[in-house]
């Protein structure tokens, strides 16, 4: 990572022209910015928007099959800016998903994810909805947001992709685009998003092999009913899996006084489920009206900054200066919440909370805690490894795992606001900025770094990036009616047929072995591999002609590309190119967590970093207005 460069006299003319590359929901959050500008203070601006995707969905396929879920409730969307989210100007106005869902009457259905207009109940903030809504959303809002664009900016779109970007002239960079065509711009912006998963999947060594489960239902469609099929993965992608090969084969769940009831169609395959860590993904909890979310009193940037002061290269040794502060906050949320019940309610706790950690301390305070309240079941979480526990049997096995889905499974009805565990656990997003804030330049030490993305990243997406709740119970429905089935246990070695035969999945932490065999394989987990990996990608293309190099330099397994705070890609030597930005996932490890749709009423990274990459290209037109 290389820190910020003011712009020189040369650079701080206003562009008359800018290349948006990629035209998905982090495209849009940019030209959003650039329309809001513009209409601030109206100057000449050529937009050039290169997709062949509609504007605005990106890879968010309008045609999937309602089974398929966001993950983030439809209340925590919005393409529209807002005064909470960005610092810069907000003159467009537009609806979140859940109010655009309202606005049409579009209504959920018994089976708790089918939507149709008029039929149902009526949609809440709180409610996981079809990913197909979203995209038609995110299309909806580009079409506004284009149309409030004044006079003085000029939208040209080009429906190609871009497949290079070469220094133009003195102050200009030149993208080439497939059908032969060139752009001449004064800036411009790669918001490609998870770029490989446009490209063909590299053939599997094994016709049975699912290297790459989307698009759904197509890629599982080698799958016959009642044929053995191993899904490896526990996360959001395992999830799109269970419920592609179950409801999407006309099985359905059915309500009753213990819990769901799954009702096979007969078209089902039988399912092994199985992962690395042998841990279920924990789910996303309802979230209850009024909740609030407090401000960190231990994991603090003014708290990051103090100890990067004592640095000689202001760098973080994560698990040194970080991971105990993390593990405070979550501690102080957990026994902000049972405080709550003393007090009656969430603000009081909260506000006697901040007084007593102002006053003595936060390690003093969470003394206090422990001895009022008990040990705090959050010690541990983040670094829990099941690598070395053994079971007597899958029995065994097969009994903890179901008991921890459904404790968990309670804690997430209970939702937000009122059960301790969800509260300790949402840390990890309310205060995700600050979790930036230790990536951001100058950043953690290299092995920190690895660290960082290799294991932590993972374990947060384990524990808050989860599946939907009633995921959670359908898998447990399923497990109950046969249909799915426990692997053999943590870390599980898999072996591949030398013919025809079936492949073998093999227990490692089972004191009585066991032996499964499938017919099929789906790696339900998708792992996008650095741009210098992706040959024929606009990505890969660019790291190999050095015009932007990725965090390979520093030696840590990270596939993101190396880019300043302003989002100008890093070259091969090391410089920073002023007119080449780059904003989105293929920026992770030099930022941290930029794959999301913005929610309103709260800063919004994606946007302020728009912001930021705007104002360093075009300085006279892009300020700040408060």
């Amino acid at each position: 990572m290389v820190s910020h460069i003011a712009p020189s006299d040369s650079d701080s003319h206003i562009p008359s022209s800018v290349a948006l590359v990629g035209a998905g929901s982090r495209g849009l959050g940019v030209f959003e910015r650039l329309v809001a500008h513009c209409l601030e203070r109206p100057a000449p601006l050529t937009v050039h928007l290169i997709d062949p995707q509609p504007f605005g969905a990106g890879f968010h396929l309008p045609a999937q099959p309602d089974h398929l879920l966001l993950n983030t409730v439809c209340g925590q969307l919005s393409a529209f800016a807002d005064p909470q989210m960005v610092d810069g100007p907000v003159p467009v106005r537009g609806p979140s998903l859940h109010a655009w869902c309202r606005s049409r009457d579009l209504r959920l259905a018994d089976d708790g994810y089918t939507v149709r207009p008029g039929e149902g109940r009526g949609i809440e903030p709180g409610d996981f909805l079809p990913r197909r809504l979203l995209s038609e959303y995110l299309a909806w809002a580009a079409g506004e947001i284009a149309d409030a664009a004044p006079e003085c900016l000029t939208l040209i779109r080009h429906r190609t992709t871009a497949v290079d970007i070469r220094p133009g002239g003195p102050r200009t960079e030149t993208v080439v685009l497939a059908d032969g065509g060139r752009i001449e711009a004064d800036a411009v912006f790669v918001t490609v998003g998870h770029h490989s998963l446009y490209l063909p999947a590299a053939p599997a060594p094994d016709p049975r092999l699912v290297t790459r489960p989307y698009p759904l239902p197509a890629a599982l469609d080698s799958i016959g009913p009642g044929e053995r099929v191993a899904v490896l993965g526990m996360g959001l992608t395992a999830m799109d899996v269970l419920a592609t090969l179950t409801l999407g084969r006309g099985g359905k769940h059915l309500p009753g006084p213990e819990g769901l009831r799954y009702l096979p169609s007969g078209r089902e395959p039988s399912i092994v489920l199985t992962n690395r860590s042998g841990m279920p993904s924990r789910s996303r909890p309802r979230l209850r009206p009024g909740r609030t979310r407090f401000a960190p009193l231990a994991l603090t940037t003014r708290r990051l900054d103090e100890i990067r002061a004592g640095r000689p290269d202001g760098r973080l040794g994560f698990t040194r200066d970080v991971l105990p502060l993390v593990e405070a906050e979550m501690e102080l949320a957990y026994y902000r919440t049972l405080l709550a019940r003393t007090y009656g309610d969430a603000l009081s706790a909260g506000t006697e909370l901040a007084r007593r950690c102002a006053r003595d301390g936060h390690p003093a305070l969470l003394a206090e805690l422990r001895a009022e309240f008990g040990p705090c079941p959050v010690t541990g979480l983040l670094s829990a490894d099941l690598a070395d526990r053994r079971w007597a049997g899958h029995d065994a096995y097969r009994d903890w795992f179901t008991a921890e889905v459904a404790a968990d499974l309670a804690e997430a009805r209970e939702g937000l606001g009122a059960a301790p565990l969800k509260e300790a656990l949402e840390v990890l997003r309310d205060h995700r900025d600050v979790l930036r804030a230790v990536i951001d330049p100058p950043g953690v030490d290299d092995a920190s770094l690895a660290a960082f993305f290799g294991e932590f990243a993972p374990t947060v997406n384990r524990l808050v990036i989860g599946p939907q709740l009633d995921r959670s119970a359908e898998l447990l429905s399923l497990l109950d009616a046969g249909i799915v089935r426990l692997g053999p246990g943590p870390r599980p070695k898999i072996v591949a047929p030398a013919g025809q035969g079936p492949w073998r999945l093999e227990s490692t932490c089972l004191a009585q072995p066991l032996r499964m065999e499938v017919d099929h394989v789906v790696q339900a987990h998708v792992h996008e591999p650095g741009a210098d990996r992706v040959a024929g990608s606009l990505l890969g293309t660019l790291v190999a002609a050095g015009r932007v190099r990725t965090l390979a330099h520093r030696g840590a397994a990270v596939p993101g590309l190396d880019v300043t705070r302003e989002g100008r890609g890093v070259d091969r030597t090391g410089t920073p190119q002023p007119r080449l930005f780059f904003l989105g996932p293929h920026t992770e490890g030099s930022s941290y967590y930029n794959h999301y749709v913005p929610s309103p009423g709260v800063p919004s990274r994606a946007l302020l970093d728009a912001e930021l990459a705007l104002r360093t290209a075009l300085p006279s037109l892009i300020t700040r207005t408060r």
